[in-house]
């Protein structure tokens, strides 16, 4: 009976090993400072995937200024876009917060909620970055970051 257990406890430990849907992450970073404006901007993005599918992508963004103008503006900004695109293609959660001389937006993106075959068609450049199944690609996505100057690891 013990070796049993032993035996059951090993074959259980190598299944959960063995997993090969286990999701990794990647992140990539992007700053700008708009010294004309008077605000420092930073974005994080965190790459949920499967293989090299992407399943949701965590993004914080930081705006730093004194100039409450431009820190409402980043969050007018900020809400509008991704409401609208959760209206449009689904998947979005964001939350916008102001704190002293910082806005932090929050937001995620989950893959499998959202309207990709919609979207690869009203963003024709997304053909570049998905895969036949119309879902986003882990190189894919840092491409698209890279592009915009992110660093990614």
């Amino acid at each position: 009976m013990k070796k049993s257990l032993i035996v059951l406890s090993a074959v259980l430990f190598l299944m959960a090993g063995c997993d090969s849907k286990k999701e990794s992450l990647k992140t990539c970073k992007l700053t700008s400072t708009d010294t004309t404006s008077g605000y420092k901007m930073d974005s994080e993005y965190k790459i949920y995937s499967n293989g090299d599918v992407v399943s949701k992508v965590v993004t914080v963004e930081t705006v730093e200024t004194d100039n409450e103008k431009t820190l409402n503006y980043f969050k007018d900004y900020l809400e509008k876009a991704y409401s609208s695109m959760d209206e449009k293609y689904h998947g979005y959660t964001n939350n916008v917060e102001i704190d002293d001389n910082k806005l932090t937006s929050t937001t995620t993106i989950d893959y499998s909620k959202m309207d990709m075959v919609t979207y690869v068609k009203d963003n024709s450049a997304m053909k570049n970055y998905v895969n036949n199944k119309n879902q986003l690609t882990t190189s894919g996505i840092i491409k698209v970051y890279e592009a915009l100057g992110a660093i990614c690891e």
